[in-house]
């Protein structure tokens, strides 16, 4: 199979994530795969990390002026402004993909239905996702539900050294978040602020976005002393290790890479009851639920894990089950390359 995986995103995110890590798979799988991305994409330098050459999704290329053979299947992962012309150029000889990862608005989902005439499948990453495309028109037949991936190797450190570090001191518990308006930081040592009331022993951590002014808040709420403020990491994984409970901190709907990697690495996860990342997740099962922005559901669902050592390991272990089994690379690449294959065969 010749395959092109096409992205417009420029940050290393969760989208890009998908693009890089599905061509991989498929590549190490014997298919014949290219990638394009921006030219100033991290993709660019990240591709090579996995024997994959990253070409730029250049002005001819975007009108669909394509090098090299006829590809059999043409995947873009949230295509935004791509011109109607690529598509319709592309169709005429490929079986075109799009993948929707985030929650879109009503702007980008009208921009999608502008594309349907061209594109075979549409592939959501979550129930809330399909809800959108079909709430923009686009026929329900044509869009199917396949969630993120996460490559599990990476995160394998994280789960071996976990049981050493969980037998050392206080319970961790951490977010990462690159807000730059800093509210999600600013609610999450809110909430510390309060468990700390009530568990003074508890220790936080704060990965992200660097902003001095996250420190000034921990100051100014006077728990500076039991926050840690790493600012952005790349060794996610030694992280994940250090912490017992990973919060996500965000109120409105979204999808999250951190989420999955906590999940990954055996990390108990508190998720606001919003759209898309509570999309997978079963109260009480494999995370606990908060209402999004309220103070005091975060603390509680906090000191619930706390105190309750056996409950939280339950948690976390059922989370890293079902991610491991359902939303791993391969599997998630096996049920996509399920869909290539029927729509090749109906062509």
């Amino acid at each position: 199979m010749n395959l092109l995986t096409v992205t417009g995103s420029v940050r290393m995110d969760i989208v890009s994530y998908q693009a890089l890590h599905m061509a991989a798979q498929f590549q190490k799988w014997g298919h014949n795969v290219s990638l394009m991305c921006p030219a100033e994409s991290r993709l660019c330098v990240e591709a090579p990390k996995l024997d994959l050459a990253a070409k730029a999704f250049n002005f001819r290329r975007r009108l669909g002026f394509l090098d090299g053979p006829r590809f059999d299947i043409v995947h873009l992962y949230e295509p935004g402004p791509t011109s109607t012309r690529f598509l319709e150029k592309i169709s005429a000889s490929s079986r075109v993909f799009v993948s929707q990862i985030t929650l879109g608005g009503s702007v980008e989902m009208a921009r999608l239905k502008k594309l349907e005439p061209y594109v075979d499948r549409f592939i959501a990453s979550c129930p809330s996702v399909r809800e959108d495309l079909s709430g923009a028109g686009i026929d329900p037949d044509k869009t199917f539900i396949i969630p993120p991936g996460i490559s599990p190797g990476r995160w394998e450190s994280a789960m071996l050294i976990k049981p050493v570090l969980g037998l050392k001191g206080p319970f961790k518990v951490g977010m990462i978040s690159m807000d730059r308006t800093l509210g999600e930081q600013k609610f999450f040592l809110e909430v510390a602020k309060e468990v700390l009331t009530i568990l003074p022993e508890t220790n936080f951590m704060v990965v992200g976005f660097r902003d001095e002014r996250i420190r000034d808040m921990a100051r100014e709420l006077g728990i500076s002393h039991k926050v840690d403020v790493l600012w952005e990491r790349e060794d996610v994984p030694e992280i994940m290790a250090m912490l017992n409970i990973f919060v996500k901190a965000a109120s409105r709907p979204g999808l999250s890479m951190s989420l999955m990697e906590a999940q990954a690495s055996g990390v108990a996860c508190v998720i606001p009851r919003v759209r898309g990342f509570s999309d997978f997740i079963v109260h009480k099962e494999n995370g606990i639920l908060a209402e999004p922005g309220d103070i005091s559901s975060f603390t509680w669902a906090i000191i619930s894990l706390i105190e309750n050592p056996a409950f939280c390991r339950s948690i976390a272990k059922t989370a890293y089950d079902r991610l491991n089994f359902n939303m791993s690379m391969p599997v998630v690449a096996n049920l996509m390359r399920c869909y290539y294959e029927d729509a090749l065969a109906s062509s």
